[in-house]
């Protein structure tokens, strides 16, 4: 891992060959003990941090340490669910990992909103801008030989900027002097699992202020359809949602909804009624035919609705979320640890740190809804 690269607006992740190899040698307990201040070979663990800075990751100092991703996760046998937990044997304490020529991200793994189609763009230095096109007007020419108008269209960008979210875990330090293994990968676990539900709630509905980026649904240019009511939402609701989705030229085939699981739930015990007419064709006349429930197989008005706690508890979205990117910066998770926050208690703070941003492309490209009062 001697080779330095070039740098660029990414930083140079690393490949197949270097995360096995990683994932094979690297010991964060023997890191956190040298950390510590205990006599610990920590070579390999340097090289690893300092390659990560010669790649275009932020300096090391003050005690931080540079971990990659795939050093979090040394074993896996379990599958990760839609809400990012952990399933099958030994879930509590296994990550999910991947074959190394099909490696993804442990923490882009972890994003319910991955599943929904987002794009994470890892390994970022800098600022970064994003080119939005504009649309060309096309013209009738009005006589033989006339020449066509001149269309100029408006470009602009999408921008993004480092925000830390950070996540803590609080350790004994009998613990980490037990089983590296097992706590390797229970540190992982905690970690990852912390910081992508944090990613996943600001990507949703991040203020903008106090650190946290700027959320979908606080973005300007989000549909919201109104007059739903309040637990009694309707087919027609739903076609709203579509509705204004199909006016601002989104792809339709990449639409999806994410909602929490009291929206799901609502919307699994209402039926679309159909009123029955008399010969008159007048309605409600004393019965209703029963429809489908607006919820059924996994999917609302055909689309794939995804469940997320994280979500507004209220809400329900409906998205092309191909639209909506998070970007990370630097090639893994930023790691210090604290022998002195809990030392009368004899356990040792671990303090994890990732800079990302939330951008939103088209904010037209979603609709967003009031189902629950």
């Amino acid at each position: 891992m001697n080779e330095k690269t070039k740098k660029g607006t990414f930083a140079p992740t690393f490949d197949a060959a270097e995360r096995e190899e990683i994932r094979k040698n690297y010991n964060i307990c023997n890191l956190i003990r040298a950390m510590m201040g205990e006599s610990v070979d920590i070579g390999y663990e340097t090289e690893i941090s300092q390659e990560m800075v010669a790649r275009g990751a932020t300096t090391s100092n003050n005690g931080v340490y540079h971990v990659p991703y795939c050093a979090l996760v040394r074993s896996m046998t379990g599958k990760t669910n839609v809400d990012g937990q952990i399933t099958g044997n030994g879930a509590a304490l296994i990550a999910t990992d991947l074959m190394a020529d099909e490696y993804i991200s442990p923490l882009v793994g972890r994003l319910v909103l991955k599943r929904a189609g987002v794009r994470f763009l890892d390994g970022l230095r800098g600022d970064i801008a994003i080119p939005k096109g504009g649309n060309v007007s096309a013209y009738w020419v009005t006589a033989e030989n006339g020449d066509a108008q001149q269309s100029s269209p408006a470009f602009s960008q999408v921008t993004g900027t480092p925000h830390t979210v950070a996540a803590r875990v609080d350790l004994t330090r009998k613990l980490c002097l037990q089983s590296p293994l097992a706590v390797q990968q229970l540190i992982g676990d905690l970690i990852l699992g912390a910081i992508a539900r944090e990613i996943d709630r600001a990507g949703l509905a991040g203020t903008g202020s106090s650190g946290q980026p700027l959320g979908l649904l606080n973005t300007p240019g989000i549909t919201e359809v109104e007059n739903i009511t309040p637990g009694s939402p309707t087919h027609a609701d739903l076609v709203e949602f579509m509705a204004a989705i199909d006016d601002a030229n989104v792809d339709a085939d990449n639409l999806a909804w994410i909602a929490s699981a009291r929206v799901k739930a609502c919307l699994a015990r209402t039926i679309d009624a159909q009123l029955v007419k008399n010969v008159a064709g007048d309605e409600n006349v004393g019965a209703v035919t029963p429809g489908r429930y607006l919820y059924e197989d996994g999917k609302a008005e055909e689309y794939p609705l995804i469940q997320s706690n994280l979500a507004p508890a209220k809400k329900l979205i409906l998205g092309d979320w191909s639209q909506l990117m998070i970007g990370g910066w630097g090639d893994g998770i930023d790691l210090t640890v604290d022998p002195y926050s809990l030392s009368t208690k004899g356990a040792l703070r671990l303090v994890a740190f990732k800079d990302v941003d939330v951008l939103v492309r088209y904010p037209e490209a979603f609709a967003v809804g009031t189902i629950l009062a």
